[in-house]
């Protein structure tokens, strides 16, 4: 039996959570948290430029991005690290892509930030 898109969404965020929580505790909080907003009042690619211009935790939540929408909208897994050094190319894809794509990923990054967003409350966090 196939997962809904809300289970396959919930599972890439509660990897990405449970990940973030444990290496970055409450920085990684903080964003996942603004991230929604920041994305509905900057856009997709401001926001993913903020995040690459940014400290560890904020790298961090760009890689789980780049990576959860790789793999739900082109199908491509990434694994942990491997969605940051990807960055550029996300970008220049995001650039060159037409308006709907544009607004698909918006909208998926939203979707899966949803989900992050409750999860790094249920989820352990590094000591400070």
């Amino acid at each position: 039996m196939s997962q809904t898109l809300d289970q396959q969404r919930a599972t890439l965020a509660w990897q990405y959570a449970t990940a973030g929580m444990a290496q970055h505790g409450k920085d990684y909080k903080g964003l996942a948290k603004g991230a929604p907003a920041l994305i509905m009042n900057s856009g997709l690619m401001p926001t993913l430029a903020f995040y690459s211009g940014k400290g560890n935790a904020a790298r961090c939540l760009l890689d789980d991005l780049i990576r959860g929408l790789s793999q739900r909208l082109a199908g491509h897994e990434l694994k942990a690290g491997q969605g940051g050094p990807l960055f550029p190319k996300f970008m220049e894809m995001l650039q060159k892509g037409d308006s709907r794509d544009y607004l698909r990923y918006t909208d998926e990054a939203l979707e899966l930030l949803k989900w992050i967003r409750q999860f790094v409350d249920a989820v352990e966090a590094k000591e400070a």
